[in-house]
């Protein structure tokens, strides 16, 4: 109870006064039927809590996305399957992948997506395939490793395999932390705090 607790105001002090707006599009996506409101805290020495993206930054991205066109989105660790469940209505006539590792949450999506032929998910570590394999030109993540070491090695060992022009959304690293990565360049950044927000980068082939 006390590990729940202190994780619920660490992420009470990480949103700080945008708290208000969070809740507001919180509660109007959960009374529109929105799925992906279940979130979990890892145990895990590499992977972090799965908490699902606010609504309140999937709006602003969105509005990204519908002046910039994707073709396919695949999101890495997609939990309780919020990200796809949101832009999947959003974008109806695009391709979703999701990529989840522990079996209760891929469980949880494979049932509520059972029925969307647009999307695919997946029960995997994401680090340890081959996830070009299905062309996505777009990748969605948020925050899922620990150490900022292995965030870094992930970018630029999945730059480094494709030929392609990739596009990622990246929620909750820093600016200086997404920095450290080779050959990608910005395209869009909003942030509630220094590690709250998303950055919308591509990669750049030298």
């Amino acid at each position: 109870m006390f590990f729940i607790i202190k994780n619920i105001l660490r992420i009470i002090k990480d949103y700080n006064i945008t708290l208000v707006k969070i809740i507001f599009f919180e509660l109007v996506y959960f009374i529109k039927g929105y799925k992906g409101f279940k979130f979990d805290f890892s145990n895990n020495n590499k992977m972090t809590d799965n908490i699902p993206c606010p609504y309140y930054l999937l709006l602003k991205m969105k509005k990204y996305l519908k002046k910039n066109d994707f073709l396919k989105l695949c999101d890495l660790g997609c939990g309780s399957g919020r990200v796809i469940d949101f832009f999947r209505r959003s974008f109806p006539n695009k391709e979703f992948i999701g990529i989840e590792y522990f079996s209760k949450q891929f469980n949880y999506c494979l049932k509520n997506f059972q029925n969307n032929n647009n999307v695919k998910i997946i029960n995997a570590d994401f680090t340890e395939i081959d996830i070009i394999k299905n062309n996505p030109n777009y990748f969605f993540l948020t925050a899922p490793f620990k150490d900022t070491v292995d965030f870094v090695n992930f970018m630029e060992k999945t730059i480094s395999l494709s030929n392609k022009k990739l596009f990622f959304i990246i929620v909750n690293y820093n600016i200086e932390t997404i920095k450290r990565v080779k050959n990608i360049e910005f395209l869009e950044s909003f942030y509630i705090s220094k590690d709250t927000g998303y950055s919308i980068c591509r990669s750049v082939h030298i």
